[in-house]
């Protein structure tokens, strides 16, 4: 079955396609993945995992067609980011 992996940073957006077994999971998928290359320097040890906006884990079953995502770390919290925004405008 097809799934869709994709991961973006601000410069760089990667978008695989795997073929798994059916039934295979996130932990049997990022084995897959940890060969093709270009998930060379990803970090895919250090990145949440989900599946279509939802974290999950590595036992999470897969079904064809399903997006797994890559989630790195926010550069800011999104209320402080706000708050400075607002802050900045008030001047």
């Amino acid at each position: 079955m097809l799934i869709e992996i994709v991961y973006a940073e601000l410069n760089d957006q990667r978008h695989i396609e795997l073929d798994v077994d059916e039934g295979a999971n996130v932990a049997a998928c990022l084995d897959l993945l940890r060969l093709h290359p270009m998930s060379k320097d990803l970090g895919l040890d250090e990145l949440a995992v989900g599946i279509f906006g939802e974290v999950c884990g590595p036992d999470r079953l897969l079904k064809g067609g399903d997006r797994l995502e890559f989630y790195r770390p926010l550069i800011a919290d999104a209320k402080t980011a706000r708050r400075l925004r607002a802050k900045s405008q008030t001047v």
